[in-house]
């Protein structure tokens, strides 16, 4: 039908944090990379690397959403956005409707030299545990993802960081 858009994407919600955390291939280790919460101070980071992204993670910032770089050797290798929603009943963020006390990561993305080593995995892994860790959101199964049908390296990502679909 003309004018309406039909979207395929898989939910998933965080069964627990995982105990194995081996997802890093050779030749990259934990120590490889640096972890940081995006604010005003490093924002601009991203440009060296997603330029046309810096205006809408700008955007993210404002609006009190909290975002991840993955960094190695001084530049940005993979990124996520977390919304949290701690003021609404539910609301309602692109396609997706996120329950009050819920936490939806967004925004995924990989430097295309870097895929396929376990960082998306491990990002995602690192960004949970903070949450949890702060207070942040009460519970694992309170942490949602989605992504494409097709997308599947991306859902193979989702579930080595024990995510479940649903």
């Amino acid at each position: 039908m003309r004018g309406i858009e039909i979207r395929k994407f898989n939910v998933y919600r965080l069964r627990k944090l995982p105990e194995d955390k081996k997802f890093l291939k050779s030749p990259f280790n934990e120590r490889s990379f640096i972890y940081r919460v995006v604010d005003k101070s490093n924002l601009e980071n991203i440009i060296s690397t997603r330029p046309e992204m810096y205006s809408e993670y700008k955007k993210f910032l404002e609006e009190g959403e909290l975002g991840y770089y993955v960094y190695f050797e001084n530049k940005v290798i993979a990124c996520g956005w977390v919304f949290l929603n701690l003021k609404h009943d539910k609301i309602k963020k692109k396609y997706i409707v996120i329950p009050k006390g819920f936490a939806w990561l967004h925004h995924f993305w990989t430097h295309p030299d870097f895929r396929g080593y376990g960082i998306y995995p491990s990002l995602l892994t690192h960004i949970c545990e903070d949450l949890l860790s702060q207070n942040k959101i009460s519970y694992p199964k309170d942490i949602l993802i989605d992504t494409s049908c097709t997308n599947i390296a991306s859902n193979r990502g989702i579930l080595k960081a024990n995510f479940e679909f649903g």
